[in-house]
C-alpha cells in the first residue's frame, strides 16, 4: 500500500472520529444537554472515552507488533492488575474513587507490577519477548488474586469498587479529563514516535540492531509507555477489555502493517470505538446504564474467538 493512500485513509479515520464524537455530544436526553450538564458532564466524559479508547488501542497495537501475537493486548504485562491492586488499596484507606489520589495509587500500582514483571523476565541484559509476556501473566495473575481478595474483604465497598473496576466512564469530571485523559494522550503521542522503531522489532532483534535500532531501550521505553497508559486508564475508567485487541487488527486491514500509520490509526480508531460503546452503554437503557467493559467484551469475546480460530496471520 502506497504512502498517500494510507494517509488518506488515516485522514478518513481522523474524520470519523470527529463525526463520532459530535454524535455522542449530541445524544442523550433532549440532544444537546444544557449548558452546565454538558460542560461539566457530557463533553469531559465524551473526550475521556477518546482518550482512554485511543491509549488502550496504541498500547494493543505495541503488544502485538513486539509480541508477534495477534492475541495479545494491553494488560499483558500485568500493569492493569497492578493498577487494579492500587484502586483496591486506596479505597480501603477510605479514598473516594472520585479522588485524583486514585490515579496515583493505580500509577503506583501498575509500575510496581511492570517492575515485577521486569525483573522477572529479564536474563543478564537482554529482555526475550516471550519471558516478559509469561512474567506478565504469572503478575496479572497475582494482581488478579490480590484485588480478589481485596473485594473479600470490602464488605459493603464490594460492589462499588466492582462497579469501577469493570470499566465505567460516569465518574468522569473535569479533573479526571485534565490528569488521565491529559497523562494517556502525551503517552500516546510519544508511542507514535517509535513507528519506524516498531517496524524494525518486528523483523527481530539482530535485524533491529542492524538498522540502528538499541533494541533493549526501545523494548524499555514501550513497556513503560504501555503501562502508563494501562495505569491512567484503569485509574479513570476501570478495566475495559479488548479495545486493545480488536481495533489494532481492524486498523491493520485499512492502513496496512506500517507502524508509523498504523499507531496513530489505532489510535484514532480507538477513541472512535469506546465513544461509540459509551454511547450505546449510557442510552440503551435509559434511565439505567450498562458497564461500558460489558459492552466492549460483547464486542470482543466473539472476535478474540475468531481470530484464535483463524489459520492465516493478521499481523502480516
Amino acid at each position: 500500500m502506497s504512502r498517500a493512500v494510507a494517509f488518506s485513509r488515516l485522514a478518513t479515520f481522523a474524520a470519523g472520529l470527529v463525526l463520532v464524537l459530535a454524535g455522542a455530544l449530541a445524544t442523550g436526553p433532549g440532544g444537546w444537554a444544557p449548558p452546565d450538564i454538558f460542560w461539566n458532564l457530557r463533553l469531559p466524559r465524551v473526550l475521556l472515552g477518546a482518550a482512554v479508547g485511543a491509549g488502550l488501542a496504541a498500547a494493543g497495537t505495541v503488544m502485538q507488533g513486539l509480541s508477534g501475537n495477534p492475541l495479545a493486548d494491553p494488560f499483558v504485562l500485568g500493569s492493569s492488575s497492578g493498577a487494579a491492586v492500587g484502586v483496591v488499596a486506596a479505597r480501603a484507606l477510605g479514598i473516594s474513587l472520585a479522588s485524583p489520589a486514585v490515579f496515583l495509587a493505580a500509577g503506583v500500582g501498575a509500575f510496581g507490577a511492570l517492575a515485577a514483571t521486569w525483573s522477572l523476565a529479564r536474563s543478564s541484559d537482554r529482555l526475550p519477548i516471550e519471558r516478559l509476556l509469561l512474567s506478565g501473566v504469572a503478575v496479572s495473575t497475582l494482581g488478579s488474586a490480590l484485588v480478589l481478595l481485596g473485594l473479600h474483604f470490602a464488605g459493603q465497598d464490594a460492589y462499588v469498587i466492582l462497579s469501577f473496576l469493570v470499566g465505567n466512564l460516569s465518574g468522569c469530571d473535569r479533573r479526571f479529563l485534565a490528569i488521565g485523559g491529559g497523562t494517556i494522550l502525551l503517552a500516546v503521542v510519544a508511542l507514535c514516535t517509535f513507528g519506524r522503531a516498531m517496524n524494525a522489532l518486528a523483523l527481530g532483534d539482530e535485524k533491529a540492531r542492524t538498522l540502528g535500532v538499541r533494541t533493549e531501550r526501545a523494548k524499555a521505553s514501550l513497556a513503560l509507555l504501555c503501562s502508563g497508559v494501562v495505569g491512567a486508564s484503569v485509574a479513570v475508567a476501570g478495566m475495559i477489555g479488548f479495545v486493545g485487541l480488536l481495533v489494532p487488527h481492524l486498523a491493520r486491514r485499512i492502513v496496512g502493517p506500517d507502524h508509523r500509520m498504523l499507531l496513530p490509526a489505532s489510535a484514532i480508531g480507538g477513541g472512535a470505538f469506546l465513544v461509540t460503546v459509551d454511547t450505546v452503554a449510557r442510552t440503551a437503557a435509559r434511565p439505567s446504564e450498562f458497564p461500558v467493559g460489558v459492552i466492549t467484551a460483547l464486542f470482543g469475546a466473539p472476535f478474540f474467538l475468531w481470530v484464535l480460530r483463524r489459520r492465516t496471520p493478521l499481523l502480516a
